[in-house]
């Protein structure tokens, strides 16, 4: 068997008393304290361990919870310690198996039994869509491992389950994830079998969304009530887009795989998230328009669920280098978009070129030839065209000359 894969789905109560709100505000507050208590002490510490070991203790004698929700925040701090340099603003609550439990009236409607403190609570849970899509995955094999409060008291099931090792494929799918669009490249031994791009519309949705922010927080700042009530209900939109999207596309690009049996290389990308004052507010607006974390790990949930092996490359000048003879430059750049080589003519989308180069990083080394002869430009001799989205304002093709003749080379399928 394979690392367990797991996922989050919502777990919808109806309104609790007063009382139990109560309760259950107290007990974020209470594990959101000793959060910030605990991020206040790992100074020094080198573990986890160590950090349970030196505030276990002090924070048993000074807040009245549940023993083990105190080695849950401890652990949360310790998870999030390199993230929360400016002050940890919010936090969720992890309830595990000792902690939770599922029961049911004597009229069989079903109730979550939460532990926060010394006694147990009964939260009745709803009996909607989310009930059942839970009850779905139950009856397909998922176990439920813990359950997660958020700071507006709602909830989410967390879910395991665990996978067939992913078996090696003989063809290799390459993605690159860019601001405004991801190119997926799909190579054999001997040639390109398919390019293409996926989720344009994520980004100019994305542009939109920040075109319609702008004016609703300049009437806002103008003084117009329903401006801030209409930014908010924006940002619910827009977070709801992008996920639903990302996930989507996830989809997409596994089935590609499995349809010509490949494996998937991404980019070993790490440590992307950016300090103040280290990037622009444009250049980090740019590069959430596609947010990189969430779709790797869309992408790894899906393909682990479908058998699909992902691997890493080295990310270095993916975008530089030429697929056809191995040249190495940043002048193979020629504008935002457009890559030809200065040294063979290959010219093509940067983005695909890039996708193109994870790919056969990827491929096995033996009986992958140094050099794909193929190229953007198709057999009738047309101009590689500047890759346009809508509204982005181009008003025409960007028209180049190739240095060498298309027919000569051998055009993947």
């Amino acid at each position: 068997m394979g690392t367990p894969t797991r996922k989050c789905v919502p777990l919808n109560l109806l309104e609790p008393t007063k009382a139990k709100e109560r309760l259950l505000s107290e007990a974020y507050q209470k594990f959101f304290s000793i959060v910030k208590d605990a991020l206040g002490c790992v100074g020094g510490v080198k573990s986890r361990a160590e950090l349970h070991k030196k505030t276990y203790a002090v924070f048993r004698s000074r807040y009245s919870v549940a023993s083990q929700l105190i080695v849950e925040a401890t652990s949360y701090a310790w998870s999030v310690r390199k993230t929360v340099d400016e002050g940890i603003r919010r936090c969720v609550v992890r309830f595990d198996k000792r902690l939770f439990s599922f029961k049911q009236t004597k009229r069989g409607n079903p109730v979550l039994s939460l532990r926060v403190s010394s006694e147990r609570i009964g939260l009745p849970i709803r009996r909607d869509g989310a009930y059942r899509r839970l009850q779905e995955h139950l009856n397909d094999g998922w176990k439920i491992t813990s359950i997660i409060m958020k700071r507006d008291l709602s909830f989410l099931a967390v879910l395991s389950k665990d996978f067939p090792e992913p078996e090696g494929r003989e063809n290799q799918l390459g993605v690159d994830i860019n601001s405004s669009k991801i190119a997926v490249s799909i190579v054999s031994k001997d040639k390109v079998l398919k390019q293409t791009y996926l989720g344009q519309d994520v980004s100019t949705r994305q542009i939109r969304f920040e075109e319609r922010r702008a004016k609703l927080q300049n009437h806002r700042d103008a003084g117009s009530s329903k401006a801030g009530l209409k930014l908010k209900k924006l940002s619910g939109k827009q977070k709801n887009y992008v996920k639903t999207r990302i996930w989507q596309i996830a989809n997409e690009v596994v089935k590609l795989a499995k349809r010509f049996n490949a494996n998937i290389a991404v980019e070993k990308l790490r440590n992307l998230r950016k300090h103040r004052g280290e990037w622009s507010k444009k250049s980090r607006k740019k590069v959430n328009r596609i947010p990189y974390a969430l779709f790797r790990h869309a992408l790894k949930c899906v393909a682990e669920r479908e058998g699909i092996l992902i691997k890493e490359v080295a990310p270095s000048y993916t975008s530089q280098t030429c697929p056809r003879c191995g040249h190495v430059s940043k002048e193979n750049w020629r504008g935002y978009v457009y890559f030809k080589c200065d040294r063979c003519g290959y010219e093509a989308d940067r983005d695909r070129v890039a996708s193109l180069n994870i790919a056969l990083r990827a491929a096995p080394k033996v009986g992958v030839p140094k050099t794909y002869f193929w190229s953007q430009i198709p057999e009738g001799g047309a101009s590689v065209s500047r890759h346009a989205l809508k509204d982005e304002g181009c008003g025409g093709w960007h028209q180049t000359t190739p240095s060498f003749k298309p027919t000569d080379l051998s055009v993947g399928s």
